[in-house]
């Protein structure tokens, strides 16, 4: 009885974006807490934070970090960088519904599967495509676009001799932890129970024992 009381809350508080799915050192908000629309989410030093966005989408913020979401809704996705430096992964994007991100002056929408950086006025487009929310600009992999003035946009490509830091590399961590979970998950070690989107690709968030978080179950192939 427990247990299944345990996945029902949890069907409950992920019906909407903003569900911390982990908390590593310092932050003001708590493990499986569902954060609402306007409320600062921040990290501390050494510290880092993962959030279920829409299902098969991860935003992770780095240390002395913060964010916050102006809008919850699962087909109305937007996020607001403040200080910092973010991350987003996502598996599935539904493109009528496309996430919203604000990092100083730039806005985009994140209309595709992929990985992005975002600090500052600039977003790094590490994997996957992103648009202008002001133009039909589009940003595609290897590059970044930073904000200037007078409306000016400056592209340019990612220096292919980056080095990934410490914020990349425990990303990289999570999403092979979710990988595996998602993997145990498909063979039947988990236990089931999160709720299907409702979105066209039909994925599910399943409470993952073996993550002790949520991973993402599509029903296409998912590569992490």
């Amino acid at each position: 009885m427990p247990v299944l009381v345990f996945v029902l809350m949890q069907f409950m508080i992920s019906a909407k974006a903003g569900l911390i799915n982990y908390v590593d050192g310092q932050a003001n908000v708590r493990l499986q807490e569902q954060v609402p629309v306007g409320r600062l989410i921040q990290t501390g030093p050494n510290s880092h934070i993962e959030l279920l966005l829409n299902p098969g989408s991860f935003l992770r913020l780095d240390e002395n970090s913060t964010v916050v979401l102006d809008s919850v809704e699962l087909t109305n996705i937007a996020i607001r960088l403040i200080s910092g430096t973010a991350l987003l992964e996502a598996a599935d994007i539904d493109k009528s519904a496309p996430i919203r991100i604000t990092t100083g002056n730039l806005r985009v929408l994140i209309v595709s599967s992929g990985l992005y950086r975002f600090y500052g006025d600039t977003a790094e487009v590490l994997d996957g495509k992103l648009q202008m929310a002001d133009s039909s600009l589009t940003i595609k992999r290897g590059r970044q676009i930073t904000a200037g003035d007078g409306g000016l946009y400056e592209q340019i490509k990612i220096p292919v001799n980056a080095r990934a830091d410490a914020f990349d590399l425990w990303s990289q961590q999570r999403s092979s932890e979710l990988a595996r979970a998602n993997a145990f998950a498909r063979n039947g070690y988990s236990s089931a129970g999160a709720y299907t989107s409702g979105f066209s690709t039909g994925g599910v968030w399943t409470y993952s024992q073996v993550l002790s978080g949520f991973t993402f179950i599509p029903r296409r192939n998912y590569r992490s």
